[in-house]
C-alpha cells in the first residue's frame, strides 16, 4: 500500500536535513536522495524553509529503494539522536523530568508550525504521548518521530526505569514493518498495534515523572534566551543577521559554514549577503564568532566534554584554532577554565 500522499503538515527544513544526513549515513547516495526531495542540499540548510511531510515519505521511499530494505524508519531516527547543541532537541536532555524532556524534544523539531504535534495524557495505568496535531500525517513521519522519541528516551532513562510499554498507530500496518523500534534493537520487542483510533506511545506507570540526571537549569535558561531571539527574527521582515545566526548555529559541526555556502542558501551573491549584514551592523565573520562563543559557553556549562570534542563541535578543524579563538574571547586559553562553570553572557 502506498502511504506517500501529500498532507498539509509542515516540516522544518532543518528536521528534513538531519533526516537526509541520517539516510546518507545509512549509505544511501546523496544525489538519489536530493532527486527524491526535488531540492538542493543548500535549500535544506535554510532555517526559514518549511516543506510538506510528503518530503519525508519521498526520502524514506528513496532510502528503502537504495538500501533494498523495507523498513528504515528506526535506523533513520537513531542517526537523528541529538548529540550536541547544533542538533534540534539537544537542550531537552537537560530538562528536570522525563516527560518534560520528551515534550521539549518533539517541540524543538519544529513540526506542524506553532501547533504542538504531541500532548501528554496522564492516566493511572501509564501516561500516553499522543499525536495531537489536527492535520493528517504520513506514517513515515510518525514512525521516525516516535522512533526518535523512543531512542532519546532510552538514553534519558539510562536503564534506571522502563519507558515505552506499547505503541499504537492510527494507520494500517506498513508492508515490511519489522517492529518498534525495529527487530535489530536490543531488548524484548515492544507491542505494536495498528488501525487504532489515535496514534500514541504508551509509557510505563510513573515514567514521565522520573527526574533527569543531567538536569541543568543554567543551560535551559540560556537556550530559552536563544529561542526568544529566533522567535523575534521570524516576525521581522529585515533581520538577516538573526537568520544567519540560526543558520550557523545548526551547522557548526556540519558543512556549510563558509560565506559562499550561506549566500547560496539565501539565494544571493556573496557580496550581497556581506553588504546586507554590514548594513545591519555586523559582518559574517563576527556572526560566526558570536555563534561559536555562545555555543562554547553551553558546552562548558554541560561540563562533560574535553577540549578536542568541544573544538570539533564548534566547527574548528584543529584544537589550536579553537585555543586561539578562545584566548581572543577571554584573554586566556580554554585549559584554564576546563571543568569550571562559566555563566552565559546576557
Amino acid at each position: 500500500m502506498d502511504y506517500r500522499a501529500s498532507t498539509s503538515l509542515k516540516v522544518s527544513a532543518q528536521f528534513l536535513y538531519r533526516a537526509y544526513l541520517s539516510c546518507h549515513a545509512l549509505e544511501a547516495r546523496k544525489p538519489r536522495l536530493l532527486s527524491a526531495l526535488q531540492c538542493s542540499e543548500s535549500e535544506l540548510r535554510d532555517p526559514g524553509c518549511q516543506l510538506g511531510d510528503d518530503s519525508i515519505a519521498n526520502l524514506c521511499a528513496a532510502t528503502q529503494e537504495e538500501l533494498n530494505r523495507s523498513d528504515v524508519h528506526s535506523a533513520i531516527s537513531q542517526h537523528m539522536i541529538p548529540r550536541g547543541f547544533s542538533d534540534l532537541g539537544f537542550s531537552a536532555f537537560f530538562q528536570p523530568s522525563f516527560g518534560e524532556a520528551l515534550l521539549q524534544l518533539v517541540a524543538e523539531q519544529r513540526l506542524g508550525g506553532d501547533t504542538p504535534i504531541v500532548k501528554l495524557m496522564p492516566l493511572s495505568s501509564g501516561d500516553r504521548l499522543v499525536w495531537s496535531h489536527d492535520k493528517a500525517v504520513s506514517p513515515d513521519l510518525a514512525h521516525i518521530v516516535f522512533g526518535l522519541v523512543y531512542h532519546c528516551g532510552e538514553l534519558l532513562a539510562d536503564g534506571r526505569f522502563k519507558t515505552v510499554k506499547a505503541v499504537h498507530f492510527a494507520h494500517p500496518r506498513p508492508e515490511g514493518f519489522r517492529g518498534f523500534p525495529d527487530a535489530n534493537s536490543n531488548g524484548p520487542p515492544i507491542p505494536c498495534h495498528f488501525n487504532r483510533p489515535s496514534t500514541y506511545l504508551e509509557y510505563h506507570h510513573l515514567a514521565m515523572t522520573r527526574p533527569i540526571q543531567s538536569y541543568n537549569p543554567a543551560i535551559l535558561s540560556a537556550t530559552r534566551r536563544q529561542g526568544r531571539f529566533f522567535a523575534r527574527a521570524r516576525f521581522e521582515q529585515e533581520n538577516l543577521a538573526k537568520l544567519t545566526y540560526e543558520y550557523l548555529l545548526y551547522l557548526l559541526d556540519k558543512s556549510g559554514l563558509s560565506l559562499d555556502a550561506a549566500a547560496l542558501t539565501f539565494g544571493m551573491a556573496e557580496r550581497t549577503l556581506r553588504r546586507k549584514l554590514v548594513a545591519e551592523g555586523i559582518s559574517y565573520r563576527q556572526l560566526l564568532e558570536q555563534v561559536r562563543r555562545d555555543t562554547c559557553h553551553l558546552y562548558f556549562l554541560e561540563g562533560t566534554r574535553n577540549l578536542s570534542e568541544i573544538a570539533a563541535k564548534l566547527g574548528y578543524s584543529e584544537l589550536s584554532a579553537f585555543t586561539r579563538a578562545y584566548s581572543s574571547w577571554y584573554g586566556h586559553p580554554p585549559s584554564r577554565d576546563t571543568g569550571a562553570t562559566i555563566a552565559l553572557a546576557a
